[in-house]
């Protein structure tokens, strides 16, 4: 996991654009369906009390943990507000890492929200990569050249700082070399970047502190 200071290398800055738009009629993807492992396990020991989180508010709508589950090669991570998929992730021996990186809005929530956005999440199996982005054109381009399945809304945020609600950045990042993602709240620098092979891609989106 790429460490924590350095200046980012300028050149690869891609700064998702505020315009979400919400899927087209027009566009034919793949099934939002998420194959994960069977959610018959026992539950993680890292797990978060997802009941206890939700009950948070922030800007007067409840919000609920953006979780991470990393596999132990590093080289993917799954983005996701369902407790529940990353215990089965954590179960399966293929993820062994777990955090929460932010809050968000829920599904149920988020679209009741004035200003906040769909967070998309996407996946490749060739890559092995998940990613989120609120820019449905990425969504269309990975999926239609780039080797990605749409997996649907993961969560709800903003597309830049919302006064008085106390936002902060959700930076990207990405590997070439592995094709991995990587997204944290804590700003990355060059000395890492460069080191450790993740080139910075800008603000994906504006969340909240983990609650």
């Amino acid at each position: 996991m790429p460490s924590a200071a350095v200046a980012l290398p300028s050149a690869a800055v891609v700064v998702p654009s505020a315009a979400n738009v919400m899927p087209s009629a027009a566009v034919a993807l793949p099934s939002a369906a998420v194959a994960m492992p069977s959610a018959a396990v026992a539950v993680a020991s890292a797990a978060v009390n997802v009941n206890e989180a939700r009950a948070a508010e922030v800007c007067g709508f409840p919000v609920v943990p953006l979780y991470r589950a990393a596999s132990d090669s590093l080289t993917d991570r799954i983005w996701t507000t369902d407790a529940t998929e990353i215990e089965a992730a954590l179960a399966s021996g293929k993820y062994v890492r777990e955090a929460v990186i932010a809050a968000v809005y829920s599904n149920t929530t988020g679209p009741n929200v004035p200003n906040a956005v769909p967070l998309y999440r996407l996946y490749s199996a060739g890559k092995m990569d998940h990613f989120i982005t609120t820019s449905w054109d990425e969504v269309e381009s990975a999926v239609n050249t780039n080797g990605y399945s749409y997996q649907g809304i993961t969560a709800y945020a903003y597309p830049g700082p919302e006064a008085g609600c106390g936002t902060v950045p959700l930076y990207r990042q990405y590997n070439p070399q592995i094709e991995d993602h990587f997204y944290s709240t804590t700003k990355p620098s060059d000395n890492v970047t460069a080191e450790n092979g993740y080139f910075y891609e800008g603000i994906t989106a504006y969340v909240f502190p983990p609650q």
